[in-house]
């Protein structure tokens, strides 16, 4: 990710231009990688899952014996003030990155004591995941894990991520990933989820994996849409003979597996639980209440005719500038797909900066082809910066 340009960041008590921000080259953070980062999203300019990233930070902090240098009100304030002194600047759709190194000392392993922590953060912009993403699925490959032992602490230490990353980046992947002893951890940015039988098997919170904060909420999307959820171990053989296999993180939000290592994932396709799952993180990062109904019973995806019950509301959501006719051309669109279309299904956002956009469409999907269609012609338009 690159920083959006002219940004402000935030640096040990100062608001400062990116470019301008200056650390010592014996802080502990940049000699050892001795710190601890979150990454939290910003959704329309308001941040996602604030407080359950926060008691991450401050267990990593506790972990590692770094001092908490805030309390929990002023970490909401300097985030609330990074999102609102760049509103300008954004679109409303970021990520908050927060670091705390150890702080500036001479360099020795042993841990100084009596030194300030160096706190830094800043916005960078949250790309959405392309439709083809979305609609096709991504390919990842796996390795063998071979980072530490004490993988639920968000460290920045993150040389042996990078380097597991590297393996899929140069196999043309999305990810990398990791098996442990022939069991699965995670990915090298990544939860991964199995899903087999209808039934969503996660990696134990055994200290192995970096609990995402997608863990809780990938458990409480289940639960609202009636789908066994387990966390167990995973053998190598469950994950190559999956169902499905999906990502989660904080950028990626949730995304379908259907290739592994140059195989097909189930039939290859995205699968309903993907479908379930991506449905329900949009209605929550957006605040809608959830839609809770009974899990369909569980077939093998070969069986399926399609990845969508029909017919079904369906909620699609456009970004595009602030201009006259944005909103009455999407909901256009809308219509000449879906006779139903009433205007009572159209939800609208401002983005934080207020130069944006978000129109949220609850269409009646009648079948694939017709949402095919209708994702076509809304990311044709030119005023749909993005379409989910």
């Amino acid at each position: 990710m690159q920083a959006l340009p002219d940004t402000l960041c935030y640096l040990n008590g100062d608001y400062t231009a990116l470019q301008d921000a200056r650390i010592s080259v014996l802080d502990r953070g940049f000699i050892f990688g001795d710190g601890i980062y979150e990454v939290i999203p910003v959704y329309q300019g308001r941040l996602f899952r604030f407080d359950e990233h926060l008691a991450r930070l401050t267990r990593s902090l506790a972990e590692v014996q770094i001092a908490n240098p805030h309390t929990p009100e002023q970490w909401r304030q300097i985030a609330d003030t990074l999102i609102e002194r760049n509103a300008g600047r954004a679109t409303g759709e970021e990520t908050v990155y927060i670091q705390v190194s150890r702080g500036v000392a001479p360099r020795d392993h042993a841990m100084t004591q009596g030194i300030t922590p160096t706190v830094f953060a800043m916005i960078n912009p949250l790309k959405a995941q392309s439709a083809q993403a979305r609609e096709q699925g991504v390919a990842c490959v796996t390795a063998e894990d071979f980072r530490w032992k004490k993988g639920h602490i968000k460290s920045t230490s993150l040389l042996s991520a990078v380097l597991a990353r590297q393996i899929s980046v140069e196999a043309g992947a999305t990810e990398t990933i990791l098996l442990r002893d022939g069991y699965l951890t995670e990915a090298s940015s990544s939860n991964v989820w199995v899903v087999k039988n209808g039934r969503v098997l996660g990696a134990p919170r055994d200290g192995l994996v970096l609990e995402g904060i997608r863990y809780g909420l990938i458990e409480t999307l289940c639960q609202e849409a009636g789908i066994p959820f387990e966390l167990r171990r995973i053998s190598e053989a469950e994950l190559r003979n999956a169902d499905e296999v999906l990502l989660s993180s904080a950028t990626k939000e949730v995304l379908s597996v259907t290739r592994l290592d140059g195989a097909p994932v189930g039939d290859g396709r995205p699968g309903p639980i993907y479908t379930q799952l991506y449905a329900g993180y949009q209605r929550a990062k957006l605040g809608t209440p959830p839609q809770v109904e009974p899990a369909a019973a569980a077939t093998p995806p070969a069986a399926q005719e399609s990845l969508i019950e029909f017919p079904s509301l369906f909620p699609i959501k456009v970004m595009g500038p602030k201009v006259d006719g944005f909103v009455e051309t999407m909901t256009a669109i809308a219509t000449e797909h879906d006779p139903s279309f009433e205007m009572t299904r159209v939800q609208l956002r401002d983005s934080s900066g207020g130069k944006y956009l978000s129109v949220t469409l609850t269409v009646t999907a009648t079948s694939r082809e017709q949402l095919d269609n209708l994702y076509r012609a809304l990311t044709a338009h030119p005023l749909a910066k993005y379409v989910l």
